[in-house]
């Protein structure tokens, strides 16, 4: 076991000793502050190869918080990569490929339309002060009965007001969104994090293994929709 300080000024021997070898850190902490260990095993090139070690670095490699979706090509799971990038809509891209399954297409399940505190990092995504009330919208994107998307949706209250948004239902958002004209989407950012929703209905504690989010704009109306890929999407499409 090694300090943290022995693992800097042991750097550049551990980077040179084994050039046929990585070395995997592992931080254990029993305190909020970081006052912990840190092991130093080495691995083989044949060990990083194999699946879970794969599964290990892409992980290291793509942080629990949000990066931008294009600096991670190449680094993501092939399969997922079109889904995550894509600045076309899902809704539509969620419905054909559940159409191509069985036939049935998509069906919006609302869990959650009211108003209620963005969160701090939703509020600065608006351009708000923290904790300031917003029109909210959760939906559970289904295939038949399965969850395959789960989605919350953010915007100004008297911007959200003025759409008439509160009328969509289980109506899709991005439907509405992609008829419009002017319609703008920002960079899309990407997380291993899961997607929190405010809803506590069943569906609304769906796990989520990948979520994106992206700011539309349409004139002075501004979006901010964050979707989290459940494991039953993972499942269906084998990715």
């Amino acid at each position: 076991m090694l300090t943290l300080q022995a693992l800097r000024f042991g750097r550049a021997r551990l980077a040179t000793c084994h050039p046929d070898r990585e070395f995997i850190v592992v931080c254990h902490s029993h305190s909020a502050a970081f006052a912990g260990k840190i092991a130093i095993r080495a691995m083989s090139r044949s060990e990083l190869n194999t699946p879970c070690a794969h599964q290990r670095a892409m992980d290291s490699a793509v942080r629990r918080h949000w990066q931008p979706a294009a600096s991670l090509q190449g680094v993501m799971p092939a399969g997922w990569w079109p889904w995550l990038s894509s600045s076309d809509s899902l809704t539509q891209r969620l419905d054909h490929a559940m159409r191509m399954l069985d036939g049935q297409g998509l069906r919006v399940r609302l869990l959650l339309q009211d108003t209620g505190p963005a969160r701090r990092d939703e509020a600065r995504m608006l351009g708000i002060a923290p904790r300031r009330h917003v029109w909210r919208r959760e939906v559970a994107l289904c295939h038949g009965d399965e969850p395959w998307v789960i989605a919350r949706s953010l915007a100004a209250l008297d911007l959200a007001h003025g759409h008439r948004l509160s009328t969509l239902g289980e109506g899709s958002l991005g439907h509405w969104l992609f008829r419009q004209p002017d319609l703008n989407r920002s960079a899309i950012d990407v997380s291993r994090a899961p997607l929190r929703l405010a809803s506590t209905q069943p569906l609304a504690r769906t796990a989520s293994l990948w979520m994106r989010r992206s700011m539309f704009s349409h004139g002075r109306f501004r979006v901010l929709v964050q979707e989290g890929f459940t494991p039953r999407f993972q499942h269906a499409l084998e990715l």
